[in-house]
């Protein structure tokens, strides 16, 4: 699950930074044109750089929700999250929203695919119908890669549950144990001195008095 989090992520992420490079040159290839007499640029890149604008951002959602990267209250989660179950409960609440509004997405752009049918008024060829395709199909995507991450958040173990880090905690707490309980038995005997010999030994080496 987790590798599959990951994969999904980068090829997200690739493609919405395509779209964005794609929108760059457009933008960037109709200024350089508006300074050549007789062309003047392209006639559709206002409408097509805001099409692959919307588009990178709904592709790049789909990652998002796959790693559970989305914006979030902090004040919920430090309230709630201190705990494992009160982690869990963050992670459901959230991921059910997040659901919920992916539903509202793709049910709002299936009606636009279906009932927009006019065309493009600087590319005749496209109709609105065809632009608005993304929504459904990036709806039911991030509906995919949500359930995908509240998976991975419910099945995902504990911290600190790991076997090998219990042992070497268990050693290390032995091991300071066993050393406080050898310094306390040697102390005694190594710094002791007693009291009345130290003073006997002192007014041994105690110069005379005239």
């Amino acid at each position: 699950m987790k590798k599959l989090q990951t994969t999904l992520d980068k090829i997200t992420t690739l493609i919405s930074a395509i779209l964005c490079a794609a929108m760059m040159v457009i933008l960037f290839a109709n200024v350089v044109l508006r300074l050549i007499p007789g062309i003047g640029g392209f006639k559709w890149y206002m409408e097509s750089s805001q099409y692959l604008n919307v588009w990178s951002m709904l592709i790049v959602c789909i990652g998002i929700n796959a790693m559970g990267t989305n914006l979030r209250v902090e004040v919920v989660d430090s309230i709630l999250g201190k705990t494992p179950l009160g982690k869990k409960v963050v992670v459901i609440i959230r991921d059910v929203f997040i659901i919920l509004f992916y539903v509202m997405v793709t049910y709002g752009g299936y009606q636009l695919c279906t009932r927009a049918k006019q065309a493009v008024s600087t590319m005749p060829q496209f109709t609105m119908g065809q632009v608005y395709t993304i929504f459904p199909i990036a709806g039911v995507l991030c509906i995919l890669s949500a359930v995908l991450n509240l998976i991975v958040e419910l099945t995902a173990k504990p911290e600190g549950a790991n076997p090998n880090d219990r042992m070497a905690a268990d050693l290390i707490l032995r091991s300071a144990v066993s050393g406080r309980a050898h310094r306390h038995e040697s102390g005694p005997v190594r710094h002791g001195r007693h009291p009345v010999s130290g003073r006997r030994q002192h007014r041994h080496h105690c110069p005379a008095h005239v």
